[in-house]
Parts: C-alpha cells; structure tokens; sequence
C-alpha cells in the first residue's frame, strides 16, 4: 500500500471509532420502572377527538360508578350504585 492509502485508511479507521462512540453516548436511553399501582379517585377515558367514552370513579356521595358514552357523549350505559350482586341494566 502507499503511504496514501496508509493515511487513508487510518483516518476511516478514527473516525468509525469516533463515530461509534458519539453515537453510544448520545443515543443511551434507560427504561422507565413500571408503574405498579395507580391511584386516582376516577379515571376518564377519551377518544381521539377528546370526547368522554367511559368513565370508572366515585360519584360526590362517595358511591363507586361506572359509565360507558357514545360518541355524541351520551350516557349509553352506567353501573347502577346500590350494593348487591353486581346488578347490570342498561340506561336510557
């Protein structure tokens, strides 16, 4: 090889090292613990426009609720909150 390829070589050589290590550095991501619990007093679920779909909390009375909307944001079905053996009925 001639002395030009020589230099040639040794700087592709530099800088693929160079280059490796500024990537490795910069690009270091670290995963997030999972979350193990989450407490809220009600949580809202929305579509992709922002309209309310569902809802799963606790009413001013302290009474657990839940709800299902459609995409009007009308009540299309909620849990009844009398205690029981998990009453189901559909609202109007």
């Amino acid at each position: 090889m001639l002395p030009k390829e020589w230099t040639l070589a040794a700087l592709a050589l530099a800088a693929g090292f160079a280059g490796g290590a500024i990537s490795t550095g910069l690009g270091t991501v670290f995963a997030q613990e999972r979350t193990r619990q989450i407490t809220a007093e009600r949580f809202v679920v929305v579509d992709a426009s922002g309209k309310k779909r569902g809802e799963f909390g606790l009413d001013g009375q302290g009474s657990l609720n839940l709800n299902l909307y459609n995409d009007q944001g009308r009540l299309l079905w909620s849990a009844p909150t009398r205690s029981g053996i998990f009453p189901i009925s559909p609202s109007q």
